[in-house]
């Protein structure tokens, strides 16, 4: 995955991401060889990392609640990922994370899922 974009507000919770997924990328190996497109679960992953990232988080993705796929994303395509961190009432070491995937006006994908907040909140670790 390739970010060639990504804002962040921090009081909001609410992130923007365009990213690319390059051709040359090992999640197209074997998905479709003759037209590769990007698994899903891909999609899922790279916005677990994109809202780590921008909310300055190591988050690791726990709980699945909600994805809806309705298109393809094809090697090279620039998406745009719109989200929205939020703390979960229930528990203090999660967050709730639901966004969208788009492509100019395409609805890619739709989801909510819930991430555990790793390491304490001082931001992603190497």
């Amino acid at each position: 995955m390739e970010i060639l974009e990504i804002q962040w507000n921090s009081d909001t919770g609410q992130g923007q991401a365009t990213v690319r997924f390059p051709r040359s990328s090992p999640v197209f190996e074997g998905h479709f060889p003759q037209a590769p497109i990007l698994p899903g679960v891909v999609l899922i992953d790279a916005a677990v990392q994109i809202a780590a990232q921008a909310s300055r988080r190591k988050l690791r993705l726990s709980q699945l609640s909600n994805a809806k796929f309705n298109n393809v994303v094809e090697p090279d395509q620039a998406v745009v990922l719109s989200f929205k961190v939020s703390p979960d009432p229930a528990d203090a070491s999660r967050v709730k994370v639901a966004g969208k995937w788009n492509r100019e006006s395409a609805k890619i994908a739709e989801f909510q899922f819930a991430a555990v907040q790793e390491g304490g909140g001082d931001g992603p670790q190497a």
